[in-house]
Protein backbone atom coordinates (compact mmCIF):
# COMPACT_ATOMS: atom_id res chain seq x y z
CA UNK A 1 0.00 0.00 0.00
CA UNK A 2 1.05 3.30 -0.69
CA UNK A 3 0.70 6.20 1.86
CA UNK A 4 -0.18 9.45 0.47
CA UNK A 5 -2.18 10.97 3.06
CA UNK A 6 -1.55 11.48 6.49
CA UNK A 7 -3.41 12.28 9.27
CA UNK A 8 -2.57 13.81 12.48
CA UNK A 9 -4.18 14.01 15.92
CA UNK A 10 -2.36 15.97 18.23
CA UNK A 11 -1.07 19.36 17.90
CA UNK A 12 2.02 19.69 21.03
CA UNK A 13 5.41 19.62 20.61
CA UNK A 14 5.73 16.36 18.98
CA UNK A 15 2.70 16.25 16.97
CA UNK A 16 3.97 19.34 15.55
CA UNK A 17 7.57 18.45 14.63
CA UNK A 18 5.81 14.92 12.98
CA UNK A 19 3.34 17.18 10.60
CA UNK A 20 6.25 19.21 9.72
CA UNK A 21 8.30 16.13 8.79
CA UNK A 22 5.84 14.47 7.01
CA UNK A 23 4.71 17.77 4.80
CA UNK A 24 8.33 18.37 4.29
CA UNK A 25 8.72 15.01 2.48
CA UNK A 26 5.81 15.42 0.12
CA UNK A 27 3.49 13.91 2.22
CA UNK A 28 -0.20 15.61 2.38
CA UNK A 29 -0.99 16.27 6.00
CA UNK A 30 -4.43 16.90 7.58
CA UNK A 31 -4.32 17.53 11.25
CA UNK A 32 -7.08 17.23 13.34
CA UNK A 33 -7.27 19.96 16.05
CA UNK A 34 -9.81 20.40 19.09
CA UNK A 35 -10.02 24.16 18.77
CA UNK A 36 -8.64 27.39 16.58
CA UNK A 37 -6.35 27.99 19.66
CA UNK A 38 -4.72 24.75 19.67
CA UNK A 39 -4.56 24.82 15.36
CA UNK A 40 -2.98 28.68 16.27
CA UNK A 41 -0.23 27.23 18.12
CA UNK A 42 0.87 24.10 16.28
CA UNK A 43 1.37 26.78 13.44
CA UNK A 44 3.05 28.91 15.50
CA UNK A 45 5.42 25.97 16.69
CA UNK A 46 6.00 24.37 13.29
CA UNK A 47 6.83 28.33 11.54
CA UNK A 48 8.96 29.18 14.73
CA UNK A 49 11.12 26.14 14.16
CA UNK A 50 11.54 26.88 10.41
CA UNK A 51 11.72 30.32 10.62
CA UNK A 52 15.39 29.62 13.06
CA UNK A 53 16.04 27.42 9.81
CA UNK A 54 15.61 30.34 7.27
CA UNK A 55 18.04 32.58 9.63
CA UNK A 56 20.68 29.89 9.98
CA UNK A 57 20.35 29.22 6.25
CA UNK A 58 19.44 25.83 5.87
CA UNK A 59 15.80 26.41 4.12
CA UNK A 60 14.61 29.08 2.26
CA UNK A 61 11.16 31.04 2.64
CA UNK A 62 9.97 28.97 -0.52
CA UNK A 63 10.36 25.94 1.01
CA UNK A 64 8.68 27.08 3.85
CA UNK A 65 5.65 28.20 2.23
CA UNK A 66 5.83 24.52 0.58
CA UNK A 67 5.69 22.76 3.48
CA UNK A 68 2.29 24.92 5.17
CA UNK A 69 0.98 24.29 1.47
CA UNK A 70 0.78 20.95 2.07
CA UNK A 71 -0.94 21.31 5.70
CA UNK A 72 -4.81 21.16 6.13
CA UNK A 73 -6.13 22.21 9.65
CA UNK A 74 -9.40 21.25 10.50
CA UNK A 75 -11.72 20.39 13.65
CA UNK A 76 -13.95 18.15 11.49
CA UNK A 77 -13.35 14.25 11.90
CA UNK A 78 -14.98 13.79 8.64
CA UNK A 79 -11.90 15.39 6.57
CA UNK A 80 -10.31 12.47 7.55
CA UNK A 81 -12.17 10.35 5.11
CA UNK A 82 -8.81 9.81 2.66
CA UNK A 83 -6.18 9.47 5.27
CA UNK A 84 -4.10 6.26 4.42
CA UNK A 85 -2.02 6.54 7.80
CA UNK A 86 -3.75 8.09 10.77
CA UNK A 87 -0.58 9.07 13.59
CA UNK A 88 -2.11 10.17 16.97
CA UNK A 89 0.60 12.30 18.89
CA UNK A 90 -2.00 12.67 22.08
CA UNK A 91 -1.08 12.95 25.69
CA UNK A 92 0.06 9.64 27.43
CA UNK A 93 -3.31 8.60 28.13
CA UNK A 94 -4.98 5.02 27.06
CA UNK A 95 -8.42 6.30 27.33
CA UNK A 96 -7.86 9.18 24.85
CA UNK A 97 -5.56 7.33 22.65
CA UNK A 98 -8.23 4.12 22.52
CA UNK A 99 -11.32 6.81 22.22
CA UNK A 100 -9.08 8.86 19.24
CA UNK A 101 -8.87 5.20 17.41
CA UNK A 102 -12.50 4.23 17.76
CA UNK A 103 -13.52 7.41 16.53
CA UNK A 104 -11.39 7.38 13.05
CA UNK A 105 -12.83 3.49 12.80
CA UNK A 106 -15.80 4.87 11.30
CA UNK A 107 -14.23 7.58 9.48
CA UNK A 108 -10.96 6.66 7.59
CA UNK A 109 -10.99 3.81 4.52
CA UNK A 110 -10.73 0.48 5.78
CA UNK A 111 -7.04 -0.01 3.82
CA UNK A 112 -5.84 2.86 6.42
CA UNK A 113 -2.79 1.93 9.28
CA UNK A 114 -3.76 3.36 12.50
CA UNK A 115 -0.39 4.37 13.83
CA UNK A 116 0.07 5.65 17.94
CA UNK A 117 3.74 7.68 19.17
CA UNK A 118 3.21 6.41 22.79
CA UNK A 119 6.39 6.00 24.26
CA UNK A 120 5.50 3.45 26.61
CA UNK A 121 1.92 2.83 26.73
CA UNK A 122 0.37 -1.29 25.67
CA UNK A 123 0.12 -0.80 21.40
CA UNK A 124 -2.18 -4.12 21.44
CA UNK A 125 -4.71 -2.56 23.87
CA UNK A 126 -5.25 0.61 21.21
CA UNK A 127 -5.42 -2.01 19.03
CA UNK A 128 -8.14 -3.65 20.87
CA UNK A 129 -10.50 -0.33 20.44
CA UNK A 130 -10.70 -1.44 16.92
CA UNK A 131 -11.85 -3.61 13.86
CA UNK A 132 -8.38 -3.33 12.46
CA UNK A 133 -6.12 -4.77 15.03
CA UNK A 134 -3.54 -6.40 11.99
CA UNK A 135 -3.37 -2.10 10.73
CA UNK A 136 -2.32 -0.91 14.43
CA UNK A 137 1.48 -0.21 14.67
CA UNK A 138 3.40 1.93 17.54
CA UNK A 139 5.67 4.98 15.30
CA UNK A 140 7.76 6.06 17.86
CA UNK A 141 9.36 9.16 17.14
CA UNK A 142 11.87 11.52 19.39
CA UNK A 143 11.89 15.07 20.45
CA UNK A 144 12.77 17.10 18.81
CA UNK A 145 11.20 15.07 16.03
CA UNK A 146 12.66 17.49 12.99
CA UNK A 147 15.98 16.59 14.71
CA UNK A 148 16.06 13.37 16.32
CA UNK A 149 17.19 10.17 13.32
CA UNK A 150 15.86 7.66 15.30
CA UNK A 151 12.36 5.99 14.99
CA UNK A 152 11.04 2.81 16.99
CA UNK A 153 8.91 0.77 15.08
CA UNK A 154 6.64 -0.96 17.74
CA UNK A 155 4.60 -4.53 16.47
CA UNK A 156 2.29 -6.50 18.62
CA UNK A 157 1.78 -9.83 18.34
CA UNK A 158 -1.68 -8.96 15.96
CA UNK A 159 -0.60 -6.79 13.88
CA UNK A 160 0.34 -7.84 10.02
CA UNK A 161 3.70 -8.11 8.11
CA UNK A 162 2.17 -5.92 5.54
CA UNK A 163 1.87 -3.24 8.15
CA UNK A 164 4.84 -3.45 9.02
CA UNK A 165 6.73 -3.04 5.95
CA UNK A 166 4.09 -0.24 4.93
CA UNK A 167 5.14 1.51 8.00
CA UNK A 168 9.00 0.64 7.51
CA UNK A 169 8.75 2.50 3.88
CA UNK A 170 7.13 5.60 5.61
CA UNK A 171 9.58 6.18 8.48
CA UNK A 172 12.83 5.47 5.66
CA UNK A 173 10.93 8.14 3.22
CA UNK A 174 11.27 10.73 6.19
CA UNK A 175 15.37 10.20 6.51
CA UNK A 176 14.85 8.69 9.96
CA UNK A 177 16.76 5.24 11.09
CA UNK A 178 14.38 2.33 12.65
CA UNK A 179 14.73 -0.14 15.12
CA UNK A 180 11.72 -2.65 15.86
CA UNK A 181 10.81 -3.14 19.27
CA UNK A 182 8.30 -5.66 21.08
CA UNK A 183 5.26 -4.11 22.69
CA UNK A 184 6.64 -4.16 25.75
CA UNK A 185 6.55 -1.58 28.25
CA UNK A 186 9.25 1.72 27.36
CA UNK A 187 9.97 -0.36 24.32
CA UNK A 188 13.88 -0.32 23.79
CA UNK A 189 14.99 3.63 24.24
CA UNK A 190 12.60 4.12 27.08
CA UNK A 191 13.26 0.78 28.88
CA UNK A 192 17.08 1.83 28.78
CA UNK A 193 16.95 5.86 29.91
CA UNK A 194 13.48 6.47 31.94
CA UNK A 195 15.49 4.56 35.00
CA UNK A 196 18.86 6.30 34.30
CA UNK A 197 16.88 9.73 34.53
CA UNK A 198 14.96 9.11 37.98
CA UNK A 199 18.10 7.97 39.37
CA UNK A 200 19.25 11.25 38.36
CA UNK A 201 16.31 12.88 39.80
CA UNK A 202 16.43 10.85 43.12
CA UNK A 203 20.42 12.18 43.71
CA UNK A 204 19.22 15.45 43.45
CA UNK A 205 16.28 14.38 46.02
CA UNK A 206 18.37 12.85 48.42
CA UNK A 207 21.31 15.49 48.59
CA UNK A 208 23.76 13.68 46.73
CA UNK A 209 24.63 16.29 44.26
CA UNK A 210 23.21 19.21 42.25
CA UNK A 211 21.44 19.27 39.00
CA UNK A 212 23.87 21.06 37.45
CA UNK A 213 27.33 18.60 38.79
CA UNK A 214 25.15 15.97 37.71
CA UNK A 215 24.73 17.02 34.15
CA UNK A 216 28.16 17.63 33.98
CA UNK A 217 29.13 14.23 34.68
CA UNK A 218 26.99 12.75 32.07
CA UNK A 219 28.70 15.00 29.71
CA UNK A 220 31.93 15.14 30.25
CA UNK A 221 32.14 11.54 31.86
CA UNK A 222 29.71 10.02 30.32
CA UNK A 223 30.13 11.66 26.78
CA UNK A 224 25.96 12.28 26.47
CA UNK A 225 25.00 15.39 24.74
CA UNK A 226 22.66 16.18 27.14
CA UNK A 227 22.22 15.46 31.16
CA UNK A 228 19.66 13.68 32.50
CA UNK A 229 18.26 16.80 34.09
CA UNK A 230 18.44 18.92 31.38
CA UNK A 231 16.90 16.07 29.29
CA UNK A 232 14.12 15.98 32.13
CA UNK A 233 13.39 19.55 31.53
CA UNK A 234 13.36 19.52 27.83
CA UNK A 235 11.20 16.59 27.95
CA UNK A 236 8.50 17.71 30.83
CA UNK A 237 8.58 16.18 34.12
CA UNK A 238 4.66 15.29 33.96
CA UNK A 239 5.61 13.78 30.46
CA UNK A 240 7.88 11.33 32.14
CA UNK A 241 6.06 11.12 35.69
CA UNK A 242 2.53 9.36 33.59
CA UNK A 243 4.70 7.39 31.01
CA UNK A 244 7.40 6.49 34.17
CA UNK A 245 3.94 5.59 36.22
CA UNK A 246 1.88 3.45 33.65
CA UNK A 247 5.27 1.37 33.31
CA UNK A 248 5.59 0.71 36.97
CA UNK A 249 2.27 -0.41 37.47
CA UNK A 250 2.17 -2.72 34.49
CA UNK A 251 5.77 -4.26 35.37
CA UNK A 252 6.03 -3.26 39.35
CA UNK A 253 9.63 -3.52 38.03
CA UNK A 254 10.54 -0.42 41.08
CA UNK A 255 13.62 0.75 38.29
CA UNK A 256 10.57 2.68 37.04
CA UNK A 257 8.61 4.10 40.21
CA UNK A 258 8.75 7.95 40.42
CA UNK A 259 10.64 9.69 43.04
CA UNK A 260 8.27 12.03 45.25
CA UNK A 261 10.48 14.98 44.31
CA UNK A 262 8.84 14.40 41.25
CA UNK A 263 5.60 14.68 42.02
CA UNK A 264 6.50 17.36 44.12
CA UNK A 265 7.75 19.06 41.30
CA UNK A 266 4.87 18.88 39.36
CA UNK A 267 2.06 19.79 41.86
CA UNK A 268 4.30 22.77 41.85
CA UNK A 269 3.78 23.42 38.17
CA UNK A 270 7.60 23.27 37.69
CA UNK A 271 7.38 21.01 35.11
CA UNK A 272 10.66 22.12 32.77
CA UNK A 273 11.12 24.50 29.65
CA UNK A 274 7.68 24.54 28.94
CA UNK A 275 6.26 26.21 31.92
CA UNK A 276 10.09 28.06 32.22
CA UNK A 277 11.00 25.87 35.36
CA UNK A 278 11.79 22.36 36.14
CA UNK A 279 15.31 21.55 37.78
CA UNK A 280 16.47 24.52 36.12
CA UNK A 281 14.90 28.60 35.67
CA UNK A 282 14.39 29.58 31.79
Amino acid sequence: MEIKTVGVIGLGTMGSGIIQICAEKGYQVKVLARSEESIKKGKGRIESFMNKGIEKGKITVEHKEAVFSRITWTMDKKDFADCDLIIEAAAEDMGLKKQIFAEMEEIVPAHAIFATNTSSLSVAEMAAATKRPDKVIGIHFFNPVQLMKLVEIVKTIVVSEETVATATKFVKSLDKEIIYAKDYPGFIVNYLQYPFRLHAIRMVEQGLATPEDIDKAAKLGLGHPMGPLELQDLVGLDVTYNACKAIFEETKDPKFAPPVLMKKMIDAGKLGRKTGEGFYKY
